[in-house]
């Protein structure tokens, strides 16, 4: 999906949206803080797409006037989204004082870190969390939004596909898991997906991750000797689910690609062009230089509480030999990460 808004001068606002189908109908929905307001139809043609072959009629474009958003001019916090997946395509700016930065802050979690992607929301004018839902295009497009300097995006991204933008004037933050902290969260969530269809999967992740949701559904994740006796037992599709997913995370371009002891590197000097990182065994630390970049109050930035029971099934895992080898670039990868957080947090006092 492609989109934009290209004008908005109060009166009117114009831009387009190019679906994913190519014979599919697009339609804008507008909302304020008052609730929806119209579904408006894309009916400007785009012959620059009718003849690229994006789009079967090219009629992608958009255009808001008083005439089918009564009092335009007025709705301060007007929204526009995509009338089929309801993706954010435009949103006036903030009435409070935002943020006029372009943040991305990289999903390290299975399960995402909601509040952080929330209590951003309502900062900066753009706001779009977990966008590997929406698909590469998708994710570049948002990437590309040139008319808006008030800019939060979050996802569980291939870095590597992503640096680019760090030389664009994107400042990216993350907050690093524990290799076997993630390890007991992927395995409790795999075994959820099961029986709970999960909202913040995209299609892709629920086709990669398939086998291993299906592996696990009937685990009982309270038996160590179970999980220990899965681990070993897993086919290849269900080890690439747990094998070591921070360093394929930084240093892949390919979240399917398994990673290698030369990636560790990679992932390392990927991670050292990032504003903000922050480790999950001291996420006070984190909100506190998260709240330091962005010139906010810490109490406005949410501490991430780890989950006591998988803190528990984590535990358990460090004993097992089997979830080691599966784990064994992101220890080594942790290690160094925490070694040096300890060298700059000395260097700080």
């Amino acid at each position: 999906m492609l989109f934009n808004v290209q004008r908005d001068d109060g009166h009117t606002i114009e831009g387009y949206l190019i679906p994913d189908g190519f014979s599919d109908i697009p339609q804008v929905l507008v909302s304020d803080e008052n609730g929806e307001i119209a579904h408006v139809p894309c009916d400007q043609l785009h012959s620059s797409v009718l003849s690229a072959g994006r789009h079967e009629t090219g009629l992608v474009g958009f255009k808001l006037t008083g005439t089918n958003i009564p009092d335009l001019i007025h709705r301060t916090s007007l929204c526009i989204r995509d009338g089929k997946s309801e993706l954010l395509i435009y949103r006036r700016p903030l009435q409070t004082q935002q943020i006029n930065m372009k943040l991305v802050r990289f999903e390290t979690q299975l399960l995402p870190h909601v509040a952080i992607d929330r209590q951003m929301s309502n900062v900066f004018q753009y706001a779009l969390p977990s966008l590997e839902r929406f698909g590469n295009e998708t994710a570049l497009q948002a990437f590309h939004l040139d008319k808006m300097n008030s800019m939060y995006l979050s996802g569980r991204l291939q870095v590597r596909n992503y640096q680019e933008f760090f030389d664009r004037g994107f400042k990216a933050i993350a907050l690093l898991t524990d290799p076997y902290y993630e390890m007991a969260l992927r395995i409790a969530m795999l075994k959820r997906f099961a029986s709970i269809k999960p909202i913040f999967l995209g299609d892709r992740d629920r086709i990669s991750l398939s086998a291993a949701i299906e592996y696990f559904g009937d685990l009982d994740i309270q038996d160590t000797s179970a999980i220990e006796r899965a681990l070993k037992k897993a086919p290849l599709k269900v080890r690439m689910a747990l094998h070591s997913p921070t360093t394929r995370q930084f240093a892949c371009s390919d979240a399917d690609q398994p990673s290698t002891r030369r990636d560790i590197a990679a992932a390392m000097d990927a991670i050292s062009r990032f504003e903000v990182i922050g480790h999950i065994n001291d996420t006070l630390a984190f909100a506190s230089s998260l709240s330091e970049l962005l010139s906010l109050d810490m109490d406005v930035i949410p501490i991430v509480q780890r989950n006591q029971a998988i803190n528990g099934i984590a535990s358990e895992l460090r004993t097992l030999a089997v979830a080691e080898t599966y784990l064994e670039d992101d220890l080594i990868l942790d290690f160094y990460i925490r070694q040096a957080m300890e060298i700059s947090s000395s260097h700080e006092l």
